[in-house]
């Protein structure tokens, strides 16, 4: 039995099952759907849309200019009610894979690429969604707040949500020892995306809640090449557990410290 930490499946749903067994707990912190594979451009939205929107959409993420980003990005995502119709029947049928796959008790946040509404369709039993909360996992206080805050690269993704109710999530919790987070805290090493060569800018309610409360480890995901995936900040250990869609391995808790 071990308690795993994972992040950034996109849809590598046979390697996770690898990964797990059936007397593991699995601490899952999202985004679970493959929208789209930035190197190979396969996943949803190119079952939905053509190569060359795709790829428009993506050639703006890689430049400076956020609010043309924005604009190709959301004319993929929030295009016709046809083309949403396609998109979410396919986030379902996702979503319907990677829950009847999941072998063991699984407490699992969304991501920012998740849709929290479909999730619930498919949660329960030994999979327990959680947007925001404390759960005793082995005796321990693990503190989980799902989502992102809208930032300088939101284009309206369903898991994202405004700064202030983010922030509220964070305060709420109280101490605990373990923080788990999608997103990140706002320290510049852990948010700088090293490949799309971009911030990704972070939480700074998240950083103000570990000089507060300490915990012993914050592990979060969300930035898929980071300057640093780990470091020190007071006693506390930041830990991005990494893209699983490309390293395929779980995080055993606790991580070094």
């Amino acid at each position: 039995m071990a308690v795993k930490i994972l992040s950034d499946i996109h849809g590598e749903y046979d390697a996770l099952v690898e990964q797990l067994k059936r007397d593991d707990i699995a601490v899952l912190l999202g985004d679970y759907l493959n929208l789209i594979d930035f190197r190979t451009q396969g996943g949803i939205l190119a079952k939905v849309y053509s190569q060359e929107e795709v790829q428009k959409a993506l050639d703006a993420t890689a430049g400076d200019d956020r609010e043309l980003a924005r604009r190709r990005i959301r004319a993929v995502i929030g295009g016709s009610a046809e083309k949403n119709k396609q998109i979410r029947d396919l986030a379902e049928e996702s979503y319907e894979e990677f829950f009847s796959c999941l072998p063991c008790k699984c407490f699992m946040l969304y991501g920012n690429t998740d849709g929290p509404d479909v999730m619930d369709q498919f949660a329960g039993g030994k999979n327990e969604l959680v947007e925001s909360g404390v759960v005793m996992i082995e005796g321990e206080r693990f503190g989980m707040v799902s989502g992102a805050p809208r930032g300088p690269w939101s284009v309206g993704l369903p898991g994202e949500m405004k700064t202030e109710r983010y922030d509220a999530h964070v305060t709420s919790l109280g101490p605990v020892d373990v923080l788990c987070t999608h997103y990140p805290p706002a320290v510049g090493r852990l948010t700088w995306d090293t490949v799309a060569n971009r911030d990704e800018a972070g939480s700074e309610a998240l950083l103000e809640y570990i000089k507060e409360h300490n915990p012993s480890r914050h592990y979060f995901g969300h930035v898929h090449n980071p300057k640093v995936s780990t470091l020190m900040f007071g006693g506390t250990r930041m830990i991005n557990a990494g893209l699983f869609k490309e390293h395929k391995t779980a995080l055993i808790h606790p991580a070094p410290a």
